[in-house]
C-alpha cells in the first residue's frame, strides 16, 4: 500500500512538472530544473497534415516509430466487415518480402488493426532508420492497390478466419456481438468468411482513399532519435502523401438491451468455459472514463476479498476506445463450476448500483490506478492522445481528476449505466445445461 502511494505521488510530480502539456503543445525547448518524461517532446505538422510528434531518449539504441491511422474495424460497412483489415493486408501484400528486406537493415516491424484504429511499428538501428522508412512509405504514401496483391491478401484472411479462434477469442467475438449487435464494436475486426470473399478489389481502393490520408494520421517517434534530420526524412519521404477529409467515428446508438441476455457457445470438446459479461460504458475521451476505471479497481478488489470467490481468478475491466466500450467481467472456470460462478460475477457486478461503496474503498482504488498509470511509458501516452483525440494535457491532468471523483460520482455513474442496459452474459465452452 506504502509502495503504491508513494509511485502515485512519484507520478503526480512528474505529470505537474510538464510545461508542454499544460498549455496543450510541448513545442519550445524545457528551461533549466523542469526536466521530466515529457520534457523533450516536441510537434511538427507537415504541410499535407501529418503530425509528427518525436521524444528523444538518452542512453537507447534503437528507434521506435508508430505511424497510427484512425482507421479502424468500426469503418466497415454492414455486410462488409473485415474490409479495413483487408485493406492493410493488400498493402502489404505488395511486398510480400517487407519483413526480410527490414530485418536486413536491422528493422523489426508490427502492424495491426483493431476497432479504432489501423497502425504500423518499426523499431530500427539509427543508422538504417531512414532506408527502413522509405521501404515503408512506398506502401502508405502511393496508391497501390494491385489485383494480385489484393486477391493474395483476400485468400489469406479467409485462410485466416476458417483455422478458428481459441476458446477465449471465441468467447470475447460472442460477447461482442451480444452486447453490440449491429452497431460497428460488434463486428469481428477481420470479418467473416462470407463479408470477406465478397469484398471487391474496389471496396479496398476506396476505403484506401477514404482514410490512409496524411490528416488522418500521426507519428510517434522515440529513442535514439536526431529530430531535425528525421523530421527532414519524413518531409522527403511522406510529404507527398494525399491529404482530405478524414471520415468522423459518428454512428447511431446501439440498441438497448432491456432484459439480461445470456448467450452459450457450446464446445464439448472443452474442459473449460470462458466468462463474459457486462454493459456498454463510457468512451475514453469521457471525464467519466476514469472514474470507470475506479469503479473496475473496486469491483476487482471485491472479488480477491470474498471468501467464495477469491480462488476463482477473474477480472473486471472497461476497455479504451472512441465509442462506449464494454464494461465487463472475464473469467476462466472448469466446465462444472460455470453457472455457479457466472452467477456470482453477474451479482458482484449489479451490486454497484445497489451496494454503498465505501471511502476506504474509493481511496485504495485510487492509489492502485494511480501506481499502475505511473508505469505506463510515455509513447504510450502520446499514442492514445493521438488515436483517441484526447487533449494533449490528459496526462496532467488524471492525478487531479482521481483525487476529485467521489463516492457519489462512482455511484451516479454505476446507477447510469447499469439502468441504461440490463447485463449480457456469455459462456463459452462446455456449457449444455450451464447458466439457465
Amino acid at each position: 500500500m506504502r509502495l503504491s502511494i508513494l509511485k502515485s505521488v512519484i507520478f503526480a510530480s512528474l505529470l505537474l512538472a510538464i510545461p508542454g502539456f499544460a498549455q496543450g503543445n510541448s513545442n519550445g525547448p524545457s528551461t533549466p530544473g523542469s526536466e521530466n518524461p515529457f520534457s523533450n517532446v516536441r510537434r511538427e505538422n507537415l504541410l499535407n497534415g501529418l503530425q509528427i510528434i518525436t521524444y528523444p531518449t538518452t542512453g537507447d539504441q534503437v528507434i521506435r516509430c508508430q505511424i497510427v491511422i484512425r482507421a479502424g474495424s468500426m469503418f466497415d460497412s454492414v455486410g462488409k466487415s473485415g474490409l479495413v483489415a483487408l485493406t492493410q493486408r493488400t498493402l502489404l501484400a505488395v511486398n510480400p518480402q517487407l519483413r526480410e528486406e527490414l530485418e536486413s537493415l536491422q528493422t523489426k516491424i508490427e502492424w495491426g488493426v483493431d476497432t479504432d484504429q489501423t497502425w504500423f511499428k518499426l523499431e530500427s538501428n539509427p543508422a538504417s532508420f531512414e532506408a527502413a522508412l522509405e521501404i515503408l512509405s512506398r506502401l502508405l504514401v502511393v496508391e497501390n492497390i494491385r489485383t494480385d496483391a489484393f486477391k493474395r491478401a483476400q485468400a489469406e484472411q479467409v485462410a485466416l478466419i476458417k483455422q478458428g479462434w481459441p476458446l477465449p477469442q471465441r468467447a470475447d467475438e460472442a460477447f461482442s456481438l451480444a452486447l453490440f449487435g449491429d452497431y460497428p464494436y460488434g463486428r469481428n475486426v477481420l470479418g467473416t468468411e462470407l463479408t470477406v470473399s465478397n469484398l471487391r478489389q474496389g471496396d479496398v481502393y476506396d476505403t484506401f482513399q477514404r482514410f490512409y490520408l496524411a490528416n488522418n494520421a500521426s507519428v510517434i517517434l522515440s529513442g535514439n532519435i536526431a529530430p531535425e534530420k528525421t523530421l527532414r526524412a519524413f518531409k522527403y519521404l511522406f510529404g507527398g502523401w494525399s491529404k482530405g477529409a478524414p471520415v468522423p467515428a459518428t454512428f447511431r446508438q446501439p440498441i438497448q438491451i432491456a432484459t439480461t441476455r445470456v448467450v452459450k457457445v457450446n464446445d464439448p470438446q472443452a474442459t473449460e468455459v470462458e466468462l463474459r459479461g457486462g454493459v456498454a460504458g463510457v468512451k475514453y475521451v469521457s471525464p467519466e472514463f476514469l472514474h470507470l476505471q475506479l469503479m473496475a479497481e473496486i469491483l476487482n478488489a471485491r472479488w480477491k476479498k470474498n471468501e467464495r470467490t477469491r480462488d476463482v481468478p477473474a477480472t473486471f475491466e472497461t476497455v479504451a476506445r472512441l465509442l462506449p466500450g464494454p464494461f465487463y467481467f472475464s473469467a476462466r472456470v472448469a466446465a462444472g463450476r460455470a453457472e455457479e460462478v457466472s452467477q456470482r460475477l453477474t451479482e458482484s457486478f449489479s451490486a454497484l448500483g445497489t451496494t454503498a461503496i465505501g471511502a476506504d474503498e474509493l481511496a485504495e482504488a485510487r492509489a492502485r490506478l494511480l501506481s499502475r498509470l505511473a508505469g505506463r511509458p510515455v509513447e504510450d501516452w502520446l499514442r492514445d492522445i493521438e488515436a483517441f483525440s484526447l487533449p494533449r494535457n490528459y496526462p496532467l491532468t488524471v492525478k487531479q481528476r482521481l483525487e476529485a471523483a467521489s463516492v457519489a460520482d462512482l455511484q451516479t455513474l454505476a446507477k447510469k449505466i447499469l439502468e441504461a442496459n440490463a447485463l449480457t452474459v456469455v459462456l463459452a465452452g462446455r456449457v449444455d445445461g450451464a447458466g439457465k
